[in-house]
């Protein structure tokens, strides 16, 4: 059983401001795929020898849905992260360090779900994060990476 597209497709990105609406989206989803058993319904007892053929197919059917879930979960977590690393504006009310630091974590979040972003991206966006007055700062890596170093 694969998850259509078109209905992963209709959930929208999960930011900051938008939670209600990502999780109603997603339990409709997952209702319409018969997904929602594994939110909806503890996981059951560990099947043993003597377990019946009708738990066996209630577990497999829970772990099946809990193993989407988590996929789709995965699937709305980087796409945050990825709008988070990408819009990400220094606005002083932090200092540089944090900044940067926050930054580099999201990028650490993104490797460990996968999807790693290349340090001379994020070396980019953190430099194109920063505002107009550390325009030396990024002029000076420019002109490194020009000078081949």
């Amino acid at each position: 059983m694969s998850l259509p597209n078109s209905l992963l497709a209709s959930i929208p990105v999960l930011s900051g401001n938008n939670y209600k609406r990502w999780v109603e989206d997603l339990e409709i989803n997952l209702g319409l795929l018969d997904l929602d058993t594994a939110l909806q319904e503890p996981k059951s007892t560990d099947l043993t020898d003597a377990s019946m053929n009708a738990e066996r197919v209630k577990m497999e059917k829970w772990m099946t849905a809990n193993w989407k879930c988590i996929l789709v979960s995965q699937k709305a977590e980087k796409g945050d992260l990825m709008n988070q690393i990408t819009s990400t504006v220094f606005n002083g009310t932090e200092s540089i360090r944090e900044h940067l630091l926050k930054m580099a974590s999201t990028g650490n979040k993104l490797r460990d779900l996968r999807m790693p972003i290349e340090e001379e991206l994020l070396v980019h966006l953190a430099l194109k994060s920063l505002p107009d007055v550390y325009a030396n700062t990024k002029s000076a890596n420019a002109a490194q990476k020009d000078n081949g170093s």
